[in-house]
């Protein structure tokens, strides 16, 4: 159980330095892209590309830090009423597995997406896919998260609903 905490800890620490980097990155290049045109310095012939991968990356992999944390903003009014009764569990079951399938689809299709571009960036020759690959690689991570959560909502769902500890009195 531990290997698995670490393990989490790791992509954790993984998936949010890889969204500050991107932002870090967006920033410095969209200043220096300001301040070379203000100055009219150098031309940043290049720079669409590579905002464009960022800012990809960053959305993506931004997105499976947050999910992962919890962090992504829902109404959970229903939920919130419900509270931790069977009704409520099953509730968030219901939304867990829509979010998963949901999930999943997004994973395969960025896959397919990504595997069949051939394409490259009309000045830097990168591939478009590189581009594309944020979209499986975070789809998978939350799919990932997300049936962990089903499993443990599962878990809950079938606990008896007064398991209170039965106590000896001395």
């Amino acid at each position: 159980m531990k290997s698995l905490y670490l393990v989490d800890k790791i992509i954790g620490r993984l998936l949010r330095a890889i969204a500050s980097f991107c932002l870090a990155a967006l920033f410095v290049i969209v200043l220096a892209n300001v301040v070379s045109r203000y100055f009219q310095i150098w031309p940043m012939a290049w720079f669409d590309e590579i905002v464009q991968a960022l800012f990809a990356w960053m959305v993506f992999i931004g997105a499976a830090a947050l999910w992962r944390e919890k962090e992504h903003f829902c109404v959970d009014w229903l939920g919130a009423i419900l509270g931790e009764s069977r009704s409520g569990v099953l509730l968030h079951i219901v939304v867990n597995l829509l979010s998963t399938g949901f999930l999943a689809l997004m994973t395969w299709k960025g896959l397919d997406l990504t595997l069949r571009s051939r394409a490259v960036t009309p000045i830097l020759n990168l591939p478009v896919a590189f581009l594309y690959a944020s979209i499986p690689i975070a789809g998978a991570v939350m799919t990932a998260y997300s049936l962990a959560e089903l499993c443990r909502s599962e878990r809950t769902l079938f606990k008896p609903l007064n398991a209170t500890t039965h106590e000896t009195k001395t």
